[in-house]
């Protein structure tokens, strides 16, 4: 193949089509991500729909995120004693990633808590390809075309149309304004994560350590575990969360599903991270997204106006563009 103007042969490399064992690697990632995260989602929605005997709803946000964590550091355990791990890898950048990834994530929940919809909430978090480019391009030294950058832009211009088809009333107005505040924040965290990452492949590049998935995961959400450890102590949710459980088995069982279903999903993005990037990985989790919201919305009272569904096709046209 012939070189253009200004063109390495590294860059030709890098853009030929996968091979079939890298195919079947993306495909294994793939389904642990669709169908454990979809699972993940629809337990993430029914507890914070839950309302126990007086009405009272869950709130220990911070306990939920501790038991997440913990659910993905024995599984990242597991797979390290397994597969083996890799010693002195650059604990500082996994300590940013991992409290990046747990802000990110309480705020998803703090925003569904707050009374934001899950299908705006979810929707809304598409938009982390966002983020995660400008991180990636700011800490990882990666560009993007304008394409890519085409398509996050629809995916946050059609959120923006359902967030407004859908909040008319003032209660509802009011819930989405802190919820889709609480967004923002995640998705500046995403973005933060997401050149962290990039920046974590590179110096292990440089130091000739290979990245095993199990190591990425078990460190992160090692980090994830103390830092919602030491939040939930501080708002005083341990003692909350567990005394909601105990007297709502229900929502225990909730709680319990969420973690199991978010430590199979995580393997699954931890394992195609460390074979491919993070905004490969990035893609698969947006498509997985759009497929939670239209299946909240056809389980729900999915009363969406024709507004609405106009956003919802907007940003399917970005989010579908990323794996076409």
């Amino acid at each position: 193949m012939a070189l253009k103007a200004g063109q390495t042969r590294e860059a030709v490399v890098e853009k030929k089509s996968l091979t079939g064992t890298e195919r079947i690697k993306l495909l294994q990632g793939a389904a642990g991500i669709y169908f454990f995260f979809i699972m993940y989602g629809r337990m993430q929605e029914k507890i914070f729909q839950y309302k126990d005997k007086n009405g009272k709803k869950f709130t220990a946000v911070w306990f939920l995120q501790l038991v997440d964590a913990l659910c993905n550091v024995a599984v990242g355990g597991l797979g390290r004693a397994m597969q083996g791990s890799t010693p002195g890898l650059p604990q500082e950048l996994l300590l940013c990633s991992g409290l990046g990834q747990v802000l990110s994530k309480y705020c998803l929940s703090a925003s569904l808590a707050a009374g934001l919809s899950f299908p705006i909430a979810t929707l809304a978090k598409s938009a982390k390809m966002v983020p995660v480019m400008i991180g990636s391009l700011l800490l990882g030294g990666q560009t993007f075309s304008a394409r890519s950058i085409a398509q996050a832009a629809a995916i946050v211009g059609g959120t923006c149309v359902v967030t407004l088809s859908e909040g008319s009333g003032k209660k509802s107005a009011g819930n989405s304004t802190k919820g889709l505040a609480l967004i923002g924040l995640a998705l500046a965290s995403d973005g933060l994560v997401g050149g962290v990452q990039k920046r974590l492949k590179k110096k292990c590049k440089e130091e000739d350590k290979k990245i095993r998935p199990y190591d990425l995961m078990f460190w992160s959400n090692a980090y994830m575990a103390l830092g919602s450890f030491v939040m939930s102590g501080l708002f005083q949710e341990i003692g909350t969360g567990f005394s909601y459980m105990s007297a709502n088995p229900a929502i225990a069982q909730q709680i319990i599903k969420f973690g199991v279903c978010g430590a199979c999903g995580q393997a699954s993005i931890f394992y195609t991270i460390a074979n491919f990037d993070s905004v490969v990985s990035t893609a698969v989790t947006t498509t997985r997204k759009l497929m939670s919201v239209l299946i909240s919305l056809f389980e729900g009272d999915g009363k969406l106006n024709g507004v609405g569904w106009l956003g919802i096709s907007i940003s399917a046209v970005g989010i579908m563009g990323e794996v076409i």
